[in-house]
């Protein structure tokens, strides 16, 4: 190799790094110890993704590197230079015309490669359920999420999610049930396309899938939100206010109507909500439908404990809640709660307290046993349920 592509491939390692603050790993090769004169360099290269030593652990640096291992760190390198300036750009031009065949014997696009790296991000969750009634409606379902995050221009970007849910054994149809995207105009932050629709405390609305609309929102220590998306075949407006009137102290003003000819839903709710005593947070909320004189009223409350982290092994939450909403409150089960189908919708018709835990049983995996203590507002019919499910993601 030419003596100026190898000043060059240092200068693209140097400079590729340089200018990000990077905290540096502790030894990520055994052969490199701290007091080696390349050990910041080294951790740093490590840290951007551009180098990543050998299987057994080892970074090996008086090993004489083959082409194809230099085009390897060429190609990590170019995924990187969006953080490179102008200099460090024409060394890697360079680098890139003289490791060419390479590149592309391993697959790597020269022309394009800056253009379509990394644009798309995935991640996953998937849900293993079982539920049980005391009517003997029991179920085991598999539930699978897949999101997708992408930028599509300046300050604008794409998020996404297929599900799938079936019962065990069976197979499941895949749907896209979210697709839209966020962005900030004039100080306005905007979702546009199929989106979560969370409203107050979530008594209102806590709708995660196939809500097509456009909302707004504005305003930092008071956010206001207007909105207006479809549902099925329902039409709604919204409109919430959500302020931090004190440290810890959160209040929540909420609104949600349906414009249809048979409109359900006219429904108001205030909410308010504390995590000011150490591991301990509280939230309430009440609300009134006042369409077409129903007139139906619901109250929620929790106390919870802590909270199970996806990445910490062995943190936990535990919580008691307590749950009333009168027939026709919340008919399309707009609050998507963790309720049984077979105990119905979680805030229509329902009265009586919930109990839960949540422990993170490995990385990434977050085990939760929830129970209610339900019955029917008239308290003539019983609504008693379990819930046990894991959830891990990837």
């Amino acid at each position: 190799m030419k003596k100026q592509t190898a000043m060059a491939l240092a200068a693209v390692f140097a400079m590729s790094v340089a200018g990000t603050a990077l905290a540096a790993p502790a030894n990520p090769f055994v052969d490199v110890p701290a007091k080696h004169w390349a050990y910041d360099s080294v951790n740093k290269l490590a840290k951007s993704g551009v180098i990543s030593g050998y299987g057994d652990g080892t970074f090996k640096g008086d090993k004489t590197l083959t082409r194809y291992e230099i085009a390897v760190i060429v190609g990590k390198a170019m995924a990187n230079s969006d953080k490179m300036d102008a200099e460090t750009k024409k060394a890697l031009e360079a680098l890139k015309a003289e490791f060419g065949t390479e590149l592309n014997n391993l697959g790597v696009r020269v022309d394009n490669l800056e253009k379509n790296a990394s644009k798309i991000k995935f991640t996953g969750q998937v849900r293993e359920r079982y539920e049980w009634t005391e009517d003997g409606g029991n179920e085991n379902l598999l539930r699978l999420r897949l999101m997708m995050t992408a930028p599509v221009a300046d300050g604008v970007t794409f998020k996404g999610r297929l599900a799938t849910e079936s019962a065990w054994g069976t197979g499941g149809t895949v749907a896209l049930d979210q697709a839209y995207l966020t962005g900030k105009v004039a100080g306005v932050n905007y979702n546009f396309g199929r989106q979560p629709i969370y409203l107050g405390k979530g008594l209102l609305a806590d709708t995660t899938s196939n809500n097509d609309g456009l909302v707004v929102t504005a305003g930092k220590d008071v956010k206001v939100t207007a909105g207006a998306f479809k549902k099925a075949v329902a039409n709604y407006t919204i409109g919430n206010i959500s302020a931090d009137v004190a440290k810890n102290l959160n209040v929540t003003a909420s609104y949600i109507e349906d414009k249809d000819a048979t409109a359900l839903y006219e429904t108001t709710a205030a909410g308010i909500s504390y995590n000011g005593f150490g591991k301990f947070a509280i939230s309430g909320e009440f609300a009134k439908n006042d369409v077409n004189d129903i007139d139906a009223k619901a109250t929620m409350a929790k106390v919870k404990y802590g909270v199970a982290k996806a990445n910490e092994v062995n943190s936990f939450g535990a919580w008691v809640g307590y749950r009333q909403a009168e027939a026709g409150f919340d008919i399309k089960g707009l609050t998507t709660y963790d309720f049984t189908a077979a105990a119905g919708k979680a805030s229509n018709d329902v009265k009586g307290y919930e109990y839960g835990i949540e422990y993170t049983v490995f990385k990434n995996g977050v085990l939760t046993l929830q129970y209610n203590d339900m019955k029917n507002y008239d308290e003539t019919a019983s609504k008693e349920n379990l819930l046990a499910y894991l959830v891990y993601t990837f």
